[in-house]
């Protein structure tokens, strides 16, 4: 599958932008560097577009999110920093046929346009689950077009399908286009990790990256309740999304990176595809 470039999972604390973390950035050096290297990876491969989900734009509990809007923008301003903004076109193109395939594999799919943001009172702007990882991607070069989709509280698997669905459009348009799953891994690693600590975040984030890793689906689909519901993670559906983008096709693991110096885990893995298995 030529028009798929490269994937990766990225995390996406506001620290990570120089302006916001300051000092602290020395503290995720791994992680720093690690978002760093995938961006120029997938820059050096021309894509067009870049489809990136994220945990943290409008969530609903019945159906996956997509923006519908000419251009979409974004700045760090919530976090002290008002002067770093973002702004990109939005490929209405790649757009159509995502909802067209969700259609056709059943997933439901919430529109967001002007009138559905005004009625539910969300605002149509690049929120940080997408703003970090597309820094880094637009400090490598990147000036394409981007399509932003929110995870839903859907099934595992329905996020996997959703996935497949994106993968099929990707091959329908012609163009040449890499995608981004944001998410960070448990937030509970240490005694003083935002969501409180359980010894099973740990645990979690080691099952998850091996998986991602090994590029294992099905230890995804296996792993305890329990465990994923103590992780207190917010990327697990953004990576079955990334697991159903990537089915059936030939991938390898160019760059892992994985630290959790706050309390909560960040890894940053990414993709080369190969072609079909």
């Amino acid at each position: 599958m030529d028009n798929l470039v490269g994937c990766a999972l990225m995390p996406h604390p506001p620290i990570m932008i120089p302006e916001v973390g300051n000092q602290e950035l020395e503290n995720i050096k791994s992680t720093v560097e690690a978002a760093r290297q995938v961006s120029e990876m997938l820059k050096d491969e021309n894509p067009q577009t870049v489809v990136i989900i994220t945990p943290h734009g409008p969530v609903f509990e019945d159906a996956v999110a997509i923006s519908i809007h000419p251009r979409l923008r974004g700045s760090m301003a919530q976090f002290g920093a008002p002067e770093v903004t973002l702004g990109f076109e939005t490929d209405n193109l790649l757009i159509k046929n995502i909802i067209r395939n969700c259609q056709r594999l059943g997933i439901n799919l919430t529109e967001l346009t002007d009138d559905v943001a005004k009625n539910y009172r969300i605002p149509l702007q690049l929120d940080h689950g997408a703003f970090v990882p597309l820094y880094y991607l637009v400090k490598a070069g990147f000036k394409g077009q981007i399509v932003h989709l929110s995870v839903g509280m859907l099934a595992y698997e329905e996020m996997y399908t959703f996935g497949k669905a994106v993968q099929a459009a990707i091959s329908h348009v012609g163009k040449r286009v890499a995608v981004i799953a944001s998410g960070d891994l448990s937030h509970r690693l240490t005694p003083n990790a935002p969501a409180g600590y359980s010894p099973k975040g740990v645990e979690f984030d080691r099952q998850l990256v091996t998986a991602l890793t090994n590029i294992d689906v099905k230890s995804l689909l296996n792993m305890d309740k329990n465990l994923i519901e103590e992780a207190g993670q917010c990327g697990l559906r953004s990576v079955f999304f990334l697991m159903g983008v990537m089915g059936g096709l030939d991938a390898e693991v160019v760059t892992t990176s994985y630290e959790g110096p706050f309390g909560v885990g960040y890894a940053v893995i990414a993709y080369r595809i190969k072609g079909k298995k």
